[in-house]
């Protein structure tokens, strides 16, 4: 297919060069659209539709997205269970662990950033049996109004005081006690160094529920933060790609 062998073309270029043409980029998503604006997307756990948009990256057709946080959804993510996708972007990992749960199972994408969350949106209205749901907050410490800096890609928006727009944050322990949200048993965590505040929001129900924790690393000093504060509450925590946390 068309968008298949552009997106193989693309990823044989070097990063470098990629870089200095990222002003084309909406150039090239507009040719993958070309006569073909849904495509099969791969993932470990097999294919899904996808319709693709300013958001798409070549790495989601060819299955080649984050492939150390697909193998870690595929070791830890069960049945059934309730996955927490923390800075859900474009929603390629909520919908790979939408496969990995089943129809009895859930999956809740955390994305403050309202241009992600249509790209969500999108790619949920092309896979309506995904056991999806979309939640606007951004995830952090405390219930409060925050600012989202996007200055650097949708991909890499955060929770900063040099953000551009307002956005509404909330806590896992809020949302669960008050929203009822389901309480779950994976949560995947890619906030560009907000991770310790996202934690420090559910404390209460990582004591409670134990659920798996995976986070991006954002800096060499993510593992440390991290690490430090889930010791201390009974988790094992392996430095590498991502960052896991397991109860002992």
């Amino acid at each position: 297919m068309f968008s298949h062998s552009l997106a193989r073309f693309s990823a044989s270029i070097p990063s470098s060069i990629k870089y200095r043409l990222a002003t084309i980029r909406p150039f090239y998503n507009g040719l993958m659209r070309l006569g073909q604006p849904l495509v099969q997307a791969q993932t470990i756990a097999g294919s899904l539709n996808w319709s693709i948009d300013e958001l798409t990256s070549q790495q989601f057709l060819l299955g080649t997205y984050e492939p150390y946080m697909q193998e870690a959804f595929s070791r830890y993510v069960q049945s059934r269970a309730t996955v927490y996708d923390v800075g859900a972007h474009a929603g390629y990992h909520s919908l790979l662990c939408a496969l990995l749960v089943g129809p009895s199972g859930r999956v809740i994408a955390f994305e403050p950033n309202p241009n992600s969350r249509e790209s969500i949106k999108r790619q949920l209205s092309v896979n309506p049996a995904a056991p999806v749901s979309i939640s606007p907050y951004a995830l952090s410490d405390r219930s409060e109004t925050v600012t989202l800096d996007t200055s650097h890609g949708s991909s890499q928006g955060c929770v900063s005081d040099e953000g551009e727009f307002s956005v509404e944050a909330r806590t896992i322990d809020f949302l669960i006690e008050n929203e009822r949200l389901p309480e779950p048993d994976v949560i995947k965590i890619d906030v560009e160094g907000h991770e310790e505040q996202v934690l420090l929001g559910g404390l209460a129900t990582i004591d409670k529920c134990r659920p798996v924790i995976l986070c991006d690393r954002n800096d060499d000093t993510t593992f440390s933060r991290l690490s430090t504060l889930l010791s201390s509450h009974g988790y094992e925590v392996a430095d590498g790609w991502p960052i896991t946390g397991l109860p002992t």
